[in-house]
């Protein structure tokens, strides 16, 4: 396989100004992939479907030359130039673009953090000198080179919509969330003994009640009513127990849904005092957050005495 320093894309119009930047760059030691060394055409037109030389090749950097006529060809019928513009918006470091002359390129294509050159602020040799600096840099950092064809794919791996799974059952999450929390809770009680305390739970009917004593007082109890406090797709929270069995007792709860931005399931709470505060606004957790949660502020109420 093919390792070089630089690898360069550009439209016909700039292949005289690019041809010097790439001598200049191989006088100074500089590995370069250019088309004209393969003999092949604009290496850029049906780059990904006629799997040309440099798909097989690994290249520290990318280096798109980009002209009015590069966003203009056929984007995105050509592969490459839609693939490597897609890659500078993203702010791919690999790709290290040059603007040429005065070409604007749109802000939604240049990412804000991204690098560029401007080929009217250097000659072609003074261009090549940038390009020497970044590659030692890279180098001296331990970049390693990347597969050309690899960052071509991962640029043209569309969006897709985050959508909820159509199998996510917000009951389903519901039982699991409550019995993650008897079994988490069944496990972690016993290492209370350690510190004087005594730790039980039972699950009556949908309810886990949860108890902690110490020299046979209570020392901190909850129920977790999965009838919910207003709604039965929520976990209902009850510090000091339900001895009532009012539905309308509630220190906060927590309802199940999918979170898309995360791409999993979660329950958004709206704590009211179960965890020491007053007037939660919403936070979300996972099941195995959630406990956590849960389990470091009963150990705060412990603490506190």
């Amino acid at each position: 396989m093919a390792i070089y320093d630089i690898a360069v894309s550009f439209a016909g119009e700039q292949r005289q100004f690019v041809a010097a930047v790439v001598a200049a760059a191989k006088v100074r030691g500089l590995s370069v992939f250019f088309d004209e060394d393969k003999g092949n055409e604009w290496w850029g037109t049906n780059f990904i479907r006629q799997q040309r030389t440099v798909y097989g090749s690994q290249t520290r950097f990318f280096v798109p030359f980009i002209s009015r006529e590069y966003l203009s060809k056929a984007i995105p019928m050509d592969e490459l130039s839609a693939a490597m513009m897609t890659a500078v918006r993203q702010g791919d470091g690999y790709i290290l673009p040059v603007l040429m002359d005065d070409v604007e390129v749109p802000p939604e294509l240049l990412h804000p953090q991204i690098h560029y050159l401007r080929s009217g602020d250097f000659s072609p040799e003074g261009l090549a000198e940038q390009l020497v600096q970044r590659v030692g840099v890279a180098t001296s950092a331990g970049q390693e080179p990347r597969d050309v064809g690899e960052v071509v794919q991962e640029a043209m791996s569309y969006r897709m919509p985050r959508v909820i799974p159509p199998d996510f059952s917000k009951y389903e999450l519901l039982d699991a969330a409550f019995e993650y929390l008897r079994y988490q809770f069944d496990q972690a009680l016993p290492q209370l003994e350690s510190s004087g305390f005594v730790g039980w739970t039972r699950v009556s009917g949908e309810m886990l009640k949860v108890r902690i004593e110490r020299q046979g007082k209570t020392a901190y109890a909850i129920d977790i009513d999965k009838n919910g406090f207003n709604s039965d797709d929520q976990l209902n929270f009850i510090i000091g127990g339900n001895s009532t069995g009012s539905v309308n007792s509630s220190n906060g709860y927590a309802t199940p849904y999918f979170d898309r931005d995360a791409g999993i399931p979660k329950l958004k709470m709206m704590d009211f005092s179960v965890f020491g505060s007053m007037g939660g606004s919403g936070q979300t957790y996972t099941k195995e957050e959630l406990f956590n949660k849960l389990w470091n502020s009963i150990v705060d109420r412990l603490e506190r005495g």
